[in-house]
């Protein structure tokens, strides 16, 4: 999948079929989406020109999907917010889209998120 900024001028018709296409997009991932959401896991798109940031949440209680989650993300990166919250950050889609996941605090420390990662070597068995 490639990304490209639109350099031409973009119609007003043009603009409402492009909503209305993905609008239409959208709604069969709603079951999907509903699955997360029941688990406790939130996904937040933000699109801009060559770019598709997806921040996902999980919280306390959804972890036991998070180390199959991180297994799907290239080049997962585990650090710090500036707040402290504790984040991975990976790519999917050929890296054209940049993923954020925010783990809960209380879940796992900054060594054990290195290790469920891959960024660090030890036995993962006991944090799980």
């Amino acid at each position: 999948m490639t990304i490209m900024p639109a350099d031409l001028p973009l119609s007003s018709t043009g603009i409402a079929e492009d909503v209305q296409e993905a609008v239409n997009e959208v709604f069969p991932l709603f079951e999907s989406v509903q699955k997360l959401a029941r688990l406790g896991v939130s996904v937040a798109f933000e699109v801009a020109p060559s770019r598709i940031v997806a921040t996902i949440k999980v919280t306390a209680d959804a972890v036991k999907v998070l180390p199959a989650l991180l297994e799907e993300i290239d080049d997962t990166r585990p650090g710090q917010l500036p707040d402290g919250q504790l984040v991975v950050t990976g790519s999917m889609c050929q890296g054209t889209v940049t993923l954020r996941v925010l783990i809960p605090q209380e879940w796992v420390t900054p060594e054990e998120l290195a290790v469920l990662t891959g960024t660090a070597t030890a036995d993962p068995s006991h944090l799980l």
